[in-house]
Order: C-alpha cells, then structure tokens, then sequence
C-alpha cells in the first residue's frame, strides 16, 4: 500500500475508517473516490478526495468553507483526515463529503430539454447557495456548469469548492488571480493583470459581484448552448459587444433581462445572490401556466431517468446545445413591466467574460481547482461598417476553428454561430452570403479539473 500513489488507489483501500469503491476521476490537486464507511456497504456511498500532493494547504482551506456553510444545495462536509503513503511515505491530507449522484447542468439541458420554469427554478437554487456561501463571508471562485449537479430529483448541487475563499483566509497562490476558468471570469478580474502590471505583486480580490457574473455566464450558455462572445477583445482582457442572448434564441424578454444584469460589467449593477434568487423564483412562478412538455412532475424542475454512474477515469462530456432545443418562445406581458422593474437599469457595455465553447471540466462529487489560461492567438476583427461587421477573410482573435460542433459552422477557417434575420446585420454580427453570423471563440485547453 506504501508504493501506491493517491491517485491510483485500487478498490478496498482503506483510509482511516473509510473504504474505496472505485475512483471517479482526479484534476492537478485531487483524486475523487467513491467510497463507503468500513462495514457499511449497504449505506449511501460518499465522496473521498485525496491531496495528490503531501500537506497541500489547499484541503484545508476548502474544509473551513465547507463548515462555514449551511445549505441543502452545497455538499455536506463529513469528515476529513490523512493518509500515508505513496513512494516517499508522504502525508496526504483528504476530505469525505456527501456523494452527490446526477449530470452537470448542461448535459442535463442536452439529455431532456427544460421548459423556462425549470431551468429558473435551477439557476435560483444555485443562487440561493451562492447566497448562502456569501453569507458567511465566503466565495466560491470557481462557477460554472460542470460544477452544477441536478439529482434525478430536480435538484441543483454547486459542487467543488476548491478554488474557495473566505475573508481572513490566506491566500495560498503567488499569482495574479487565483486559480478559475477564463470562461467565467469577471470584467474586472479579466482586466486587473493588464491594469495593473508595473504593480509590485499585484493581486486581484474577487468580491461576491464575480460570483453572480460567473452566474450570469452559466445562465447564458445554458440558454444559448454557447459562451458570451464578445468582440473586439484584446490580451488584457478588454471586451466589447456583447451579443444578446435573444438574437441567438427566442428568449423572453425579462428572462434576457435577468442575464444582462448579471453580465452587467459595472459590480453594483449585477444584484446580490439573494435579489436574483429571488427575482428567479418570482419569474417562474410566472411561466408555471406554459405546457410542460418534459413529462416533469409540477413540482420538480428536472427528472432524469438514468442518473450518471460515475466510473474509474471517467467524467461526463459536455456537448453544444441547439438553441431550439432549449427556449420555447414565452413572453407574459403581465409579468414583463414588475419584472422589468424588480431588475432595474440594465448597463451592457463593455463587458469582460472571456468567451469560449471550451467543455467545462471536472470531476463529481468534488473536484479540484482550475488554472488560468491564456486565449489562442489569430488574426483581429476588422473595423465595423455601421452596424455591419464585413465577413473577415481569416479567423479572428481567439475564435474557434473547425471542426465546429452544431450549430456552429464552419465559414473562411472560423467557427460561426448563425442568428436570426438577415444583412444590414445587428451590432456586433457579420454578414455573409445574405446571412448574419457571430463568431465562436477558442476553446482553452482544459481545466486542471478536468478528468483524464
């Protein structure tokens, strides 16, 4: 058992009073386990993730939070320990936490199409954890829809939190921004390094406000089946013309609303996780009189009918969702002027999410931290015409290049994603062949949470 290494403990490995089932995948930091109490296999299995690394600061920290934190939609922290071993006898510290069984958000999105009720009521149970963990004082850093669990049950698990903090918690990484996905990045924390780089040590101190755009992110692809692309972005993280997710897909207008504001690019506009919570739950209520065609009992948002089983070396993938198969056209006129009201002014200019179609990464149950990755490198976008952008003969900075997943397509070795209506196109597209595209971004190569 000396020689073993923590990330290749074989099933029946014991580590204090618990007993590996099999391994559910490992990021950089941490390798997750399925595992039971010893004697207890007929009990609910648990989540054991193992440090990779001797005495990584990292598990306590994420144990702190956890403890920190009271919410039925953030993972219960059950025990926590040590184990010894490897090829230098070294101390690897480990966290038991509740096994959460069920698919990252997206993939449940793709598997079973979700009316609007049930994809507001989702994102309002994540916004209602992320109340609580802000509550405490707490940040989760790491948002984003791999990290989103739905239960067969319907329900919405924030899961890993690994990239965490709390005030007061020291800060264990000597870079500029702590460990996350680009993706999902705020404006600000996007544009701190290049602000801020004739500082001496400069680091950025996320704020509750990054949480609710990497919300706002999740909410957007999660309608749209892609990322926020914005155009005219730069290496320090400049971005500009955020495209509406209601030109990519019919969308309710206080629906489209709701995800501008958490796009918004200045913090205070964004709401708090309690005001959007709160206008998300207020908003479903609204669509409980569409047609449910998902077969969904009323008072569950999702039933899946095969929950994922999680196996060695394994993880979930992430497909593109077809932006049909997502929102049904639902407009309620009587809900739109409150609704309207309750998110107040909107500002959308200038906004810094870095856009991708990168498949999120990470494994269940609980998963490690992500590292930052720099934008692949390509030609930049032409000066816009108007409100006309021309088709740019190569591909632009950080857009995706073929093959292109649907409903992306492949036009001048660029990935495009094709809207509604026809030339003069809306700010921000580019008109091609009587039609209006907007470009798709590079994908960044995967989280160091990502399964092997």
């Amino acid at each position: 058992m000396n020689e073993l290494l923590p990330e290749a403990l074989p099933a029946g490995t014991r580590l204090d009073t618990w007993e590996v089932d099999e391994r559910a995948g490992y990021g950089t930091y941490g390798a997750v386990y399925r595992a039971h109490r010893v004697g207890q296999t007929e009990g609910p299995p648990v989540a054991l993730k193992l440090a990779r690394y001797p005495d990584d600061p990292r598990f306590n920290r994420e144990a702190e939070l956890l403890t920190r934190i009271r919410h039925p939609g953030v993972p219960r922290l059950l025990g926590r320990g040590t184990w010894t071993g490897g090829p230098g006898r070294a101390t690897h510290p480990y966290l038991v936490m509740q096994w959460v069984e069920g698919l990252p958000l997206y993939d449940c999105a793709k598997k079973q199409p979700l009316t609007p009720r049930q994809m507001l009521r989702l994102l309002a149970q994540v916004a209602r954890a992320l109340e609580a963990t802000h509550a405490c004082r707490g940040l989760h850093r790491d948002l984003k829809g791999d990290n989103i669990l739905v239960t067969p049950g319907g329900r919405a698990f924030l899961m890993d939190f690994g990239c965490g903090t709390w005030a007061g918690a020291p800060p264990l990484t000597e870079g500029v921004l702590a460990p996350g996905t680009r993706n999902y990045r705020s404006p600000q924390a996007l544009r701190f390094p290049g602000h801020h780089r004739h500082a001496f040590a400069p680091r950025y101190r996320a704020t509750p406000a990054d949480d609710v755009y990497a919300l706002g992110v999740t909410a957007y692809r999660l309608c749209t089946g892609v990322y926020p692309f914005l155009a005219g972005n730069d290496e320090r993280g400049t971005l500009k013309g955020l495209v509406p997710p209601g030109r990519l897909t019919p969308l309710a207008p206080t629906l489209e609303a709701l995800i501008l504001r958490m796009l918004s690019d200045k913090p205070q506009d964004r709401g708090s996780a309690a005001e959007l919570a709160a206008a998300m739950e207020t908003m479903a209520a609204t669509f409980d009189t569409e047609p449910d065609t998902s077969g969904a009992p009323p008072s569950e948002p999702v039933s899946l009918d095969r929950p994922a089983v999680l196996s060695e070396g394994t993880a979930p993938s992430i497909s593109e969702l077809h932006p049909g198969e997502v929102w049904p056209w639902a407009v309620l006129p009587l809900a739109i002027g409150f609704l309207v009201l309750l998110l107040g002014n909107l500002r959308v200019e200038e906004l810094g999410s870095s856009p991708s179609t990168l498949q999120d990464g990470g494994t269940r149950g609980v998963a490690d931290t992500a590292v930052e990755e720099l934008p692949a490198s390509v030609t930049r976008a032409p000066k816009p015409r108007g409100l006309s952008l021309d088709m740019p003969k190569e591909p632009l900075l950080g857009q995706r290049r073929p093959p292109c997943p649907p409903p992306e397509i492949s036009i001048r070795g660029g990935c495009w994603v094709p809207m509604r209506g026809n030339p003069p196109c809306e700010e921000g597209a580019y008109a091609w062949k009587d039609a209006c595209y907007y470009p798709v971004s590079s994908p960044q190569r995967p989280s160091t949470s990502d399964n092997p």
